[in-house]
């Protein structure tokens, strides 16, 4: 297994307890799915990005609406055990085609392999640059769901823009922390990182509307705030979540108190590229 994917597959992993949020959740994603596939006039293909072990969304759904399910994940391993545990027909389940996908191109650059081995020689910023740098080199050009081209009735996303890397990289950081790497340095790698975000999001966007068809429909979840679920602010979005309009309110207090987060910066993304 490679270091990309079992890092993905702990995080999977960490979803493993079924609990009434969880439930929630995939209660209001499915009532949306709902509303949009009975306006779809071709239900052929639906292709979801970031399927794991597909907590978020009910699979049995895309199965007996579409022709054809093609879940993608870099931990295939977590697919598998999913789709094993559907409670679909034989028939249905030859519907389900499974791909493996690293999404960024950073496991084809092997940027984790010797990340630490080579950053720990670093003491200065312009070394820090040369390694990153040259880590990075062709991921503009990064493609995938090459075959699948302008072919997707319905794309779903699932919460996956705060996994593209950045927290495999505050790992790595974590690390050399613990081994004594000076802590300026190591901020700096990760806000160096941080600001690599955008072209890695902007790669893996292109790469979801290029698979879509030109009348296809895209459906993207993303997690924008972080709650500790002991905090006064936890309480509030509860207490909130069924109001637009305060949502909205505490959504832009959050942005003016932390700024743009990754999973807001994919979304808003997305927001300039598609209707």
């Amino acid at each position: 297994m490679k270091y990309m994917e079992i890092f993905n597959r702990d995080l999977n992993s960490s979803l493993n307890q079924e609990n009434k949020d969880i439930d929630a959740f995939r209660l209001q994603v499915d009532l949306i799915l709902k509303s949009l596939v009975e306006r779809i006039n071709d239900n052929q293909r639906v292709i979801v990005i970031g399927a794991g072990k597909m907590k978020d969304f009910s699979a049995t759904f895309f199965v007996r609406r579409f022709n054809e399910i093609v879940l993608t994940d870099i931990d295939m391993i977590s697919v598998n055990e999913a789709v094993n545990n559907l409670k679909v027909n034989e028939k249905e389940k030859k519907k389900i085609t499974q791909i493996r996908i690293e999404y960024t191109g950073f496991e084809k650059n092997t940027f984790f392999q010797d990340f630490k081995e080579r950053i720990i020689n670093c003491r200065t910023f312009e070394k820090i640059d040369q390694v990153i740098s040259s880590k990075l080199v062709g991921l503009d050009d990064y493609r995938f769901l090459k075959d699948y081209k302008n072919s997707g009735d319905l794309i779903y996303v699932s919460p996956i823009y705060t996994q593209l890397v950045y927290n495999q990289v505050l790992r790595e950081c974590s690390v050399l922390r613990e081994n004594g790497y000076p802590e300026h340095l190591l901020k700096y790698i990760e806000n160096i990182m941080l600001d690599k975000m955008v072209g890695v999001i902007d790669t893996f966007n292109n790469n979801i509307i290029t698979a879509l068809k030109d009348d296809g429909y895209l459906i993207v979840i993303s997690d924008v705030f972080q709650l500790d679920k002991n905090s006064d602010f936890y309480l509030r979005v509860k207490n909130g979540i069924r109001s637009h309009e305060v949502m909205e309110e505490i959504y832009e207090g959050y942005k003016v108190k932390y700024g743009i987060g990754i999973g807001d910066f994919g979304l808003l993304n997305l927001d300039e590229k598609l209707k």
